[in-house]
């Protein structure tokens, strides 16, 4: 799964089923990098202290917009890979449980005209 943010706009949880990634995808559209940052932090994704270097989501908040970005409603079964996407991440040392949060790198895009 992965976070778009194309400013104005809001982020976006899309693919929710892949567990296999974590990132936030964003369009350079001529903004500055920090609204990145600034739109995460808008709706609560982002944590205080994030930085453009390393932002630090919150799971809780990136759990729901998962939920809520699926198709159907998530099974028992989305709940426990979305588990082990965290325990992969706690052994990366990516993912701090005591605080609720989760690192996650920017893939900067150009945007398409």
């Amino acid at each position: 799964m992965y976070v778009e943010v194309t400013p104005p706009g809001p982020p976006t949880v899309r693919e929710p089923d892949d567990f296999h990634r974590l990132s936030i995808v964003a369009t350079n559209s001529g903004q500055a990098p920090s609204s990145v940052l600034d739109a995460l932090l808008s709706v609560n994704l982002a944590v205080t202290g994030s930085t453009l270097d390393a932002v630090k989501l919150d799971v809780a908040a990136l759990r729901e917009a998962a939920r809520s970005a699926h198709p159907t409603t998530p099974t028992p079964q989305w709940e426990h890979s979305f588990d082990a996407m965290l325990d992969y991440a706690q052994h990366k040392g990516w993912f701090e449980p005591n605080a609720g949060t989760v690192a996650a790198h920017i893939e900067w895009m150009e945007a398409t005209r």
